[in-house]
């Protein structure tokens, strides 16, 4: 049996003068008038396929037989077959009883209509799918996401790898490549992979846009003793199971959140295929890796955020929506791979009811980047320490924070509440201590500080504001006390470029005043807004 077996299109093909067309026509009769709706699954078969919105099915199914030499595949729609194709038994490809056929099939015909299931005849029985809905275009309507109908469906073979001509034939040929496998991951042949810049990996469950040139090939060959043709990448889009689930779900109860979608395990990997010895990959620099969540339903931008799960908490990742049919698909990026899920929040405080900064306080709340106090307030006018708002920018960022083996300042211990945001913010270069070595994470921090982090965290998100001499000085010469700027003249002046920071009135920026919460909360959306970190 070849490892994808193509299957020609042809309806106008006589298909049923086979020798097992015409053993099985009383029975195909019968099983056409059947509702489609109707799930049939006999034990001794099971089936692993999906159907794409571009009309492309492809699968496997595990038969437990030992009767024939050859079993056939039919594809059905509401009218009756439309092809078939052949199978023959691998003894190489046994089933856990020791007998059988792994069968693996591909059909490609964007002409096929809107719902089909499949059959697999045996020689002496019929086995049957449930029926599956062809996907709208974009994802609309009752055909669900499914894997996108995108370039690359032939690389990836049954046993989860994918050719290293062909995969590096498609990387060369298409800058944004696209990449579909069946199953909870795929292996990708390192070789191929230095041939593009991104890779987007698409399954069922969702997808992973790969940055391919943050990959160091070589270390991960050496760390796992292999030559750079033998190394493999293993990447994993897969369902968390029922008890990772549970913990999640608590974890949203304990914020007052609900989970609006199935965690999900993205995982990077370098492998050793023949010895199975695995390097994890975690972490990407300050490159974002792009990732989807299928969400049912619509969700409310303004409460919905995409969090990651670790040690039994949540934690805010940047995170888009869009809708999708009466679906939506959400986006989340980051850094590094762990378990992500969607959750919804619905906070207010008690103080901020008729504050100007309302708007960007609650936002910031629902995706759990500001909190309050245990009275129930949010003290908009209260003044941020440094530390604190250290704290503020490493969660906009959804950066790990267990950063604390480097000691960056001499007065940041590892055992204070802060030690690990201000690790964090300095080893992304957010940050700068005092000339004595000092960060003063107890000191109020003031305007030119905040919009001076602000601006850097945007250019660690790859959005940087350039500022030219002459740009700087006409938007500085706005305000009467721009000359009140100690140190931060370029980055004030990008801060008022991007609409992140605004005067205090038409003609003042007040750059030394201490920083508020709500000020803090407002920079911090517009700095999100620009990042396209929220939307």
């Amino acid at each position: 049996m070849s490892k994808k077996t193509n299957i020609v299109q042809g309806r106008e093909r006589n298909l049923f003068k086979t020798k097992a067309m015409k053993k099985l026509s009383g029975a195909l009769a019968t099983l056409l008038v059947i509702s489609m709706l109707t799930p049939i699954l006999a034990f001794a078969a099971s089936f692993d396929w999906s159907f794409s919105r571009s009309g492309d099915i492809r699968g496997t199914v595990t038969l437990d037989t030992y009767n024939q030499e050859e079993v056939e595949v039919y594809i059905f729609g509401p009218n009756g077959l439309i092809t078939t194709t052949k199978a023959t038994y691998d003894p190489n490809r046994n089933t856990e009883n020791g007998y059988g056929y792994v069968i693996d099939f591909s059909f490609a015909n964007t002409d096929v209509p809107s719902s089909v299931y499949l059959g697999v005849y045996d020689g002496g029985e019929f086995f049957k799918t449930s029926t599956r809905n062809r996907p709208a275009a974009g994802g609309g309507g009752g055909g669900g996401w499914g894997p996108i109908g995108g370039i690359g469906n032939d690389i990836v073979g049954s046993d989860s790898r994918a050719n290293a001509d062909r995969l590096a034939a498609l990387l060369r040929d298409n800058a944004n490549a696209t990449l579909e496998f069946s199953g909870d991951y795929v292996l990708l042949p390192a070789s191929a992979l230095q041939e593009g810049n991104t890779l987007k990996l698409v399954n069922e469950v969702g997808s992973y846009t790969l940055p391919l040139k943050q990959i160091n090939y070589t270390s991960l060959a050496n760390q796992l003793d292999l030559e750079l043709n033998d190394l493999w990448i293993r990447v994993q889009i897969k369902e968390v199971n029922e008890q990772t689930q549970s913990a999640i779900e608590a974890a949203a109860a304990k914020l007052g959140s609900k989970v609006l979608a199935t965690g999900v395990d993205f995982y990077v990997g370098a492998e050793n295929y023949a010895a199975d010895d695995q390097v994890a990959i975690n972490n990407f620099g300050n490159t974002y890796a792009s990732r989807t969540i299928n969400v049912e339903g619509s969700v409310n931008n303004s409460k919905a955020t995409g969090v990651v799960f670790s040690n039994n908490k949540l934690s805010f990742v940047p995170s888009t929506f869009a809708a999708s049919g009466d679906n939506t698909v959400a986006t989340l990026k980051r850094n590094t791979n762990s378990i992500y899920t969607v959750i919804e929040s619905d906070i207010s405080f008690n103080d901020v009811n008729t504050h100007w900064g309302r708007q960007y306080i609650d936002l910031l709340a629902n995706k759990l980047i500001v909190d309050g106090y245990e009275d129930g307030s949010f003290g908009p006018e209260r003044n941020v320490t440094r530390a604190e708002f250290a704290a503020l920018i490493t969660r906009s960022l959804g950066l790990d924070t267990s950063v604390t083996s480097s000691t960056y300042f001499t007065d940041v211990t590892s055992g204070s509440w802060y030690a690990g945001v201000v690790n964090a913010a300095a080893q992304a270069g957010l940050v700068d201590g005092y000339e004595d070595g000092t960060f003063r994470p107890n000191a109020q921090i003031n305007r030119e500080e905040l919009a001076a982090m602000v601006v850097r965290a945007s250019a660690y998100a790859g959005n940087e504001i350039s500022v030219s001499a002459s740009e700087q000085t006409n938007l500085l010469a706005r305000y009467a006390d721009s000359t009140e700027i100690v140190w931060g003249h370029k980055e004030v002046a990008a801060a008022i470029k991007a609409g992140i920071i605004d005067g205090m009135t038409d003609t003042t920026v007040v750059p030394r005043a201490d920083a508020t919460r709500a000020q803090s909360a407002a920079m911090l959306k517009r700095f999100l807004d620009n990042a396209k970190f929220i939307n």
